[in-house]
């Protein structure tokens, strides 16, 4: 009996290369069929069959491998570490010409929901997503209100929308089936239990949309003109598109979102001037009158919302205070939410790095400087906070903001914000003189950030520069009230630019030559460079040595410093030699580490000579490292020492 002929065996890999160009009766289709049959799962035979369902057997397949595509997938356990499904295989085989419906809806029907989700991007066949779409809306028949159960244990759309990369078709079956915004109250239900349960919902609400949003990046222009037909949805997703994740948002997209959020500032604007005239005397009718053109020029949405503030019931004096602040509410809110981004784009930042935007830094600048120029009239709007012991801090951060990114200051501008820092500082008066100290680490943290942002605000208002681009950093402030350790913090090109602004001041020009002891090493600025600008350099060098425990100040450092400057100089005469602190001046470094100073060795030793008395009284000398004996001059402990005379009391302090 003849021996068997053995069967022939290629390489997966190298079958899936043949059959890229094969048909689907070559041999190499066929050898490939016939490897899938006989491999057992787990080996490559997934590859051979994708292979081979996107290659020769794209329009004809036998049931059996689809079936197996599918199959294959199924059984496989979910990665760990992974967000998403592929899926790929089943997406060809369900998605093949040749698939039953019948067998695509039932295979659909047995998945979980996050490989619902990856059956259903945008890879997937018209039949697929088809079927998809449909398989979605039968497990989503009965639609709850939002809750926050459903954070924990997230409804079928929820999972799927947590899929990147899905179809249209399927995306917008998915937020169809959502669940509902926040139930109302149906006057049954305890208001006070409604209440707490309304705002946990709300809660719930706006966390379900963040997450939407934050992954369905490619559907947002999609998914704002659906929610312009959901009001529930559409206030939560325009916030959360300018407010939590702008960087994410195409240009036009980004401005469109921006330009309609400024939209509800000027409604609340109206509201604000029309419940102040209800509160100063007028009835709603005759405030009706007053508006009447502003009114008329508004939308039907627009009329409709103010008139729902001049309502009889909302005539209380409560409700009136909250709707004659509205505006500056507005504006405090957005500074510290909604266009918090736009406003700092320097704080989106992801694991430490800065975010990378869409939209360009001039866009994002421009819209912050609209932001500033429509906003300011809340500054105009803005009223001292009514005396009261609970009175709080919330309107230095929207402040801040529009200084920041105003195109100009004016004059009434930087009037009405020392009004509103000098109640912000009447206000922490007010809680030191009822608690004695703060109450709690809250309120200390509150008091510090105040006391930071009205340090931040002052020099905006004392010192406001141009903002380029959309940014006023470059402020210092008065320069009759900046100190030199200000002036040592200030970048470099702002401190150039602080000077360039206020030449012939020679004030300032010895305070920024005085922050060169506290911060000697600049990039490209020098020391001498600054000198310069002083109407008389080598007179205020003098002058400012003589003085320095009353100009400078401070510790060891600041003083050895500021000798280790004046020697470093290209010249230091002995009339300024001599008016250096004695200790640091002996102790100034010379070309090695353990020497001194040759200009000081030599003048020292000039003016004491051969006397071995003068040297003996000089080493005794009160002169320190620190405390008061470390500021004694040079020169008038040598010539005590020389005169034999009692040593000279220190220079005074400020």
């Amino acid at each position: 009996m003849a021996a068997a002929k053995p069967r022939l065996s290629l390489p997966h890999d190298f079958l899936r290369t043949v059959i890229a160009r094969a048909s689907d009766d070559s041999p190499p289709t066929r050898m490939a069929v016939e490897a899938i049959r006989a491999a057992p799962p787990g080996t490559d035979r997934d590859g051979l069959a994708m292979s081979l369902l996107t290659g020769p057997l794209a329009k004809s397949a036998p049931e059996w491998l689809l079936a197996m595509a599918v199959e294959s997938d199924l059984s496989r356990e979910p990665r760990p570490h992974t967000t998403s499904e592929r899926m790929d295989l089943t997406r060809v085989a369900l998605s093949h010409q040749a698939c039953p419906e019948a067998y695509r809806a039932q295979v659909l029907q047995k998945c979980p929901e996050p490989r619902l989700g990856a059956l259903g991007r945008r890879e997937g066949g018209a039949a697929l997503i088809h079927a998809v779409v449909a398989e979605l809306r039968r497990r989503s028949t009965s639609r709850l209100p939002i809750a926050p159960e459903l954070l924990k244990v997230p409804t079928p759309a929820q999972v799927v929308l947590g899929e990147h990369g899905l179809h249209e078709d399927v995306f917008v079956a998915a937020i169809d089936c959502l669940p509902l915004g926040p139930d109302k109250l149906d006057g049954e239900e305890d208001v006070d239990a409604w209440m707490e349960r309304h705002r946990a919902a709300s809660d719930a609400w706006e966390s379900m949309w963040d997450g939407v949003l934050r992954v369905q990046t490619e559907h947002h222009r999609r998914l704002l003109e659906w929610s312009a037909t959901h009001p529930a949805a559409d206030r939560v997703v325009r916030e959360h598109l300018l407010g939590s994740i702008p960087w994410h948002i195409e240009p036009a997209l980004l401005e469109e979102v921006a330009a309609h959020n400024l939209e509800s500032f000027e409604r609340a604007v109206l509201v604000t001037r029309i419940s102040r005239s209800c509160r100063d005397g007028l009835t709603p009718t005759q405030a009706r009158e007053r508006y009447a053109d502003a009114l008329a020029a508004a939308s039907q949405d627009e009329r409709d919302y103010v008139e729902r503030f001049l309502d009889e019931e909302m005539q209380s004096e409560s409700i009136q205070t909250v709707l004659c602040r509205l505006a500056v509410d507005w504006v405090e809110r957005a500074g510290s939410q909604t266009w918090r981004f736009l406003l700092n784009p320097g704080e989106a930042r992801r694991y430490g790095r800065p975010r990378e935007w869409l939209a360009s830094q001039e866009l994002v600048a421009a819209l912050a400087t609209r932001f500033a120029t429509i906003c300011l009239s809340a500054l105009n709007l803005w009223e001292p906070e009514p005396a009261s012991r609970y009175r709080v801090v919330r309107d230095l951060g929207w402040l801040h903001a529009l200084l920041v990114h105003l195109p100009e200051v004016t004059e009434e501008t930087r009037q009405r914000a020392r009004l509103v820092v000098e109640d912000t500082r009447r206000s922490l008066a007010t809680r030191s003189s009822a608690y004695g100290y703060p109450s709690n680490h809250s309120a200390w943290e509150e008091n510090q950030r105040a006391e930071k942002l009205m340090a931040t605000i002052m020099p905006l208002v004392t010192d406001p520069v141009p903002a380029l681009p959309g940014r006023r950093t470059a402020s210092l402030g008065d320069p009759q009230s900046i100190r030199f350790r200000q002036l040592a913090d200030a970048d470099e090109a702002a401190l150039v630019a602080y000077l360039d602004r206020h030449t012939g001041n020679d004030a300032l020009v010895e305070e920024a030559l005085l922050s060169f002891a506290a911060r000697s090493y600049r990039k490209s600025l020098a020391f001498d460079d600054v000198l310069a600008r002083h109407s008389a350099p080598q007179q205020t060098l003098l002058d400012l040595t003589l003085h320095l425990r009353r100009r400078l100040g401070g510790g060891p450092e600041l003083r050895g410093s500021w000798a280790e400057i004046m020697l470093a100089r290209p010249e230091c005469p002995p009339e300024l030699l001599r008016l250096l602190p004695a200790w640091s001046a002996v102790k100034a470094r010379g070309p090695r580490y353990d020497t001194t100073h040759p200009a000081v060795a030599a003048y020292v030793s000039e003016v004491l000579g051969d006397s071995d008395a003068a040297w003996q009284r000089f080493a005794a000398s009160p002169m320190s490292h620190a405390g008061p004996g470390a500021w004694h001059r040079l020169g008038d402990l040598l010539g005590a020492a020389v005169d034999g005379v009692a040593w000279p009391a220190p220079p005074p302090g400020r």
